[in-house]
């Protein structure tokens, strides 16, 4: 096979694998500069801010403190989560997978079992996503303060640059067939039913009974994802549920030499707009309004859809739910923002920024529907349809 060659899926077009020419090398050379990136960012100053001849330093670790601090803990855990723990730990598991097959040094069991969480985990490692949040806080702050970018921010750039190149250069089969070759995966178990199953994990297709493990990569098979639609439904109603106080609630208060703003998300968007900043505040919007809305609404057309057995639209629904799975993600930019500005604005009886209700809510709302889209099984329209 040549390098570049597509397999696109005969009924959605869909691709499933592009080849690629250089599957592990460049990839390697990525995750390295990442890693350096990485470090740095743990340790160095991310922004300095100066106002009522007072001084105040964030790193990047900082403004989950200051969550939890505030009694906001699990959101603090979760910022801390995606923009601290979960990137560190998705270079590791691709280094360790790519460096250990050049190099032979490590099991290829363990490699298998490191390099199966590297797609789930992918999508909640989010540096892109903090540096559009910072993008909105720096708006903020250099209205009320002096603002000093500092050597962190610079680094977690290129960690950003870093990350998308080695994600557009890896070619996970490749990996998985290198396993392969490296260790043969065992005979297939007898199947009694002799369904033909794809796994979830790893792409193998094989003939297995559902509850059966991947021969390739361990994960538990199943013909479809176990209870997806109830699931689904009763993630994308707690959101819902959650949706309503995220806009109705302030998600941050700003005192300021003994005067009091609450601002909800939708009063962010258009102190933006005072400041003449239509593009960012057609950003947050987006982010934080439409995104989350659209979410709910076409997970509840696709349930409803698939539960009445239409065969309507059946590729625009299929495209609709990538769509949404891929940009959940993006709504983190106001939790984010938040996180910063509370790092930062800590000057006591002159000016203080504090994290209000409407976070926490607004942060299971993005949360929620990542997980609502994630248990829904597209292939069940389908099968609906059938």
């Amino acid at each position: 096979m040549r390098p570049e060659l597509v397999a696109v899926c005969p009924r959605c077009a869909h691709t499933l694998w592009r080849m690629r020419a250089n599957p592990f090398e460049f990839p390697i050379a990525c995750g390295l500069a990442g890693l350096l990136f990485y470090l740095y960012a743990l340790v160095a100053p991310f922004l300095e801010i100066s106002a009522y001849g007072r001084f105040s330093l964030a790193r990047l670790g900082t403004g989950p403190v200051q969550l939890s601090v505030e009694g906001f803990e699990l959101v603090g855990m979760l910022v801390g989560a995606v923009t601290i723990v979960l990137p560190g730990v998705k270079l590791a598991l691709m280094l360790l997978t790519l460096i250990g097959l050049r190099t032979r040094s490590i099991p290829a069991g363990l490699l298998r079992s490191l390099f199966r969480w590297y797609r789930p985990l992918s999508a909640w490692a989010m540096i892109d996503v903090y540096l559009l949040g910072f993008l909105v806080a720096y708006t903020r702050l250099t209205a009320i303060a002096s603002v000093h970018l500092d050597t962190a921010l610079y680094a977690l750039i290129g960690l950003m640059i870093s990350m998308a190149a080695a994600d557009a250069a890896l070619d996970a089969e490749a990996v998985w067939r290198a396993l392969d070759r490296l260790t043969p995966a065992p005979a297939p178990a007898p199947s009694a039913t002799g369904l033909v199953m794809g796994c979830d994990c790893c792409g193998m297709v094989s003939r297995a009974d559902p509850g059966q493990r991947c021969r390739r990569c361990h994960a538990v098979l199943q013909a479809r994802k176990p209870n997806s639609v109830a699931r689904s439904w009763a993630l994308m109603l707690a959101a819902a549920a959650f949706y309503v106080p995220a806009n109705l609630y302030p998600v941050l208060v700003y005192t300021e030499l003994a005067q009091t703003t609450h601002y909800t998300i939708m009063g962010g968007i258009g102190e933006l707009l005072g400041y003449g900043l239509w593009p960012l505040a057609a950003l947050v919007f987006l982010a934080s309004i439409t995104i989350p809305l659209m979410k709910l609404l076409i997970l509840a057309y696709m349930l409803i859809m698939t539960q009445l057995r239409s065969d309507k639209h059946l590729i625009g629904r299929t495209r609709a739910f990538r769509l949404i799975e891929f940009i959940g993600r993006w709504s983190m930019i106001d939790v984010f923002m938040i996180s910063i500005l509370v790092a930062l604005v800590q000057f006591g009886q002159f000016a203080t920024i504090r994290t209000d209700l409407g976070a926490p809510c607004f942060a299971a709302v993005v949360v929620l529907t990542i997980f609502a889209a994630d248990f829904f099984d597209p292939r069940l329209m389908w099968d609906a349809a059938e």
